[in-house]
C-alpha cells in the first residue's frame, strides 16, 4: 500500500529528477534504447539506467539499498524516463486513476437519509 511517506519522498524524487534533466545530467546510451548515463547531483558519478517498463534498474546506491526493494524508481530513472519523454513511473499511478474516474457531474441531488449533497452522474 502507497501511504503518505511513500507520495511524499516520491514527489521529492521527481523533483530532483526533472532537475538533472534540466542541468542536461541525462545522456542517451547510442544503439541501446531503453539506457540512459545519468549524472548524479553534485557531478562526481555516473549511473547506468534501464528504464524499459517493467525492468527498471539503476546502478545508484539508492536503488541497490532502498528503491529496488520497496520496487520503486530512484531519481536517475524517472530522470531518464523524462529525458526520453517517457511518462515517469511516479505519476503512472495518477494517470491511469485519472482515467478511472466517472464522467463530469452535471447536477447535484439532496439525499435525505444523509442530508448530503450526493453528485449525479449524467444521464446516458
Amino acid at each position: 500500500m502507497v501511504n503518505a511517506v511513500t507520495v511524499k519522498g516520491l514527489a521529492a524524487r521527481l523533483e530532483k529528477a526533472e532537475q538533472l534533466v534540466t542541468d542536461g545530467a541525462v545522456f542517451p546510451v547510442a544503439g541501446l534504447d531503453g539506457y540512459s548515463v545519468v549524472r548524479n547531483g553534485d557531478g562526481t558519478q555516473m549511473y547506468l539506467v534501464r528504464f524499459e517498463a517493467g525492468h527498471e534498474h539503476c546502478t545508484c546506491p539508492d536503488f541497490k539499498q532502498r528503491q529496488q526493494v520497496a520496487g520503486l524508481p530512484c531519481k536517475h530513472i524517472m530522470a531518464a524516463e523524462l529525458a526520453d519523454g517517457v511518462t515517469p513511473a511516479a505519476t503512472l499511478h495518477r494517470e491511469l486513476w485519472d482515467e478511472a474516474l466517472p464522467e463530469p457531474v452535471e447536477t447535484f441531488k439532496v439525499d435525505p437519509a444523509l442530508g448530503l449533497s450526493v453528485l449525479l452522474a449524467p444521464a446516458k
